[in-house]
């Protein structure tokens, strides 16, 4: 099968990988010939070559990652298409593909695979991560109702072209469903988050030394810090539990909402919070060997069901989980069935504290936890079973 994978970024470091780098090597390894389109704001020209044995072309395009100004961030992605496009036709044009896979975001994409899609009689999977712009409109991140209808004719646009949706969980489905009561059904499956399988070994306590974490409780919050993650969840646990010297918040990412969050630890004069800058994922799943829960913070005003990637390695390196999230996901619920930690909504302090509480006093529990949360993890999270639902879905496409 001829795979056309459109990115919006991937390291040249063959060694650092992340969740779409896992799946397009299992589709590599799965004897499937793949070509990636992915942008690139570091490069001087648009180039194509050979890189983790797939053939590349990087575009050369706006930065917008971590770009805090959402007009020059709108305006990038708003470029895309045509960006995509013209290097399509100079590096692509004579080329036939079978399947064309997009993950969101960005749904701008959408006019340039529709584009390909009917120049080369292409299927299309829409890899839905975000949805977008329910997600960032009702957070406030899009506060201009020009660029919520743009995006939202976008979306729609990229719904219906699809050939298959994969959404993150049953409650992303009925979302869809039920937003767009119009739109096929039969499109919508059920595509879990997924990540390579991780060879599981014990703690490293050197990482513990080097910052002077040994004999401490280590809850660690790692990914990206910005609006839809909730960064007052996170002081507030830091500030409640500021007295007790043994428990240590471990903050590890970046994101448009860092310094705010950096800015309310020193005010407080919290010494319980230590920061970490962005880590490649070999590097941060060193990290996460040695720690002893798993934070994740959703904002609680989020419209969307959402499901955070960050989970998928907790669970694969057995570290239960708390997770303080939306009320209208079922992301939390999923967590719990598996067996792998907690969730309540952020909102919900008390009953957060009283859940960190019991997780932070029972050893054993956090054990159970964490072996219930990797078998749950071989099951359903690695990328090789991502690979193979994809596959069964595409063959009764």
């Amino acid at each position: 099968m001829k795979i056309l994978f459109l990115m919006l970024q991937m390291s040249t470091n063959e060694s650092v990988s992340d969740m779409y780098t896992d799946l397009v090597e299992e589709f590599r390894d799965h004897g499937h010939e793949v070509t990636i389109m992915v942008t690139d704001s570091k490069i001087r020209h648009t180039r194509i070559g050979i890189e983790r044995g797939m053939r590349t072309l990087r575009i050369k395009a706006m930065p917008f990652v971590g770009v805090k100004n959402l007009i020059k961030k709108g305006i990038g992605m708003a470029l895309f298409p045509y960006q995509y496009k013209m290097a399509y036709k100079h590096y692509l044009n004579e080329e036939q593909f079978d399947w064309i896979f997009m993950p969101t975001p960005p749904i701008t994409l959408v006019d340039f695979v529709f584009y390909v899609k009917y120049k080369t009689n292409a299927r299309f999977y829409l890899i839905l991560r975000d949805i977008h712009p329910q997600s960032s409109a009702s957070l406030g991140e899009i506060k201009y109702q020009f660029m919520i209808d743009y995006l939202e004719l976008r979306a729609i646009r990229g719904y219906v072209i699809a050939d298959l949706i994969g959404c993150m969980s049953q409650s992303n489905i009925d979302f869809i469903a039920n937003l767009y009561p119009w739109l096929d059904k039969s499109k919508l499956v059920l595509l879990l988050n997924w990540q390579k399988h991780v060879d599981y070994s014990e703690s490293q306590l050197d990482i513990r030394e080097k910052y002077h974490l040994k004999d401490k409780f280590v809850a660690i919050f790692g990914g990206n810090i910005g609006l839809g993650q909730r960064i007052e969840n996170i002081y507030s646990l830091a500030k409640h539990y500021q007295a007790n010297p043994n428990i240590v918040f471990l903050i590890v990412g970046k994101g448009v909402k860092k310094d705010e969050l950096m800015f309310m630890i020193e005010k407080e004069k919290l010494q319980n919070v230590l920061f970490i800058d962005f880590l490649p994922r070999a590097e941060y799943l060193d990290f996460l060997k040695s720690m002893d829960l798993g934070l994740i913070s959703i904002n609680e005003n989020n419209a969307v069901p959402t499901c955070p990637s960050k989970a998928v390695s907790y669970m694969a390196l057995k570290i239960p989980i708390l997770a303080m999230i939306n009320s209208n996901s079922d992301y939390g619920i999923m967590i719990e069935n598996a067996g792998a930690g907690y969730w309540s909504v952020g909102s919900n302090k008390e009953k957060v504290y009283a859940l960190f509480d019991e997780i932070y006093d029972n050893k054993d529990l956090r054990k159970e936890m964490g072996n219930k949360g990797y078998e749950f993890y071989l099951k359903y999270l690695n990328s090789n079973h991502a690979y193979s639902k994809m596959m069964d879905q595409i063959s009764k496409c």
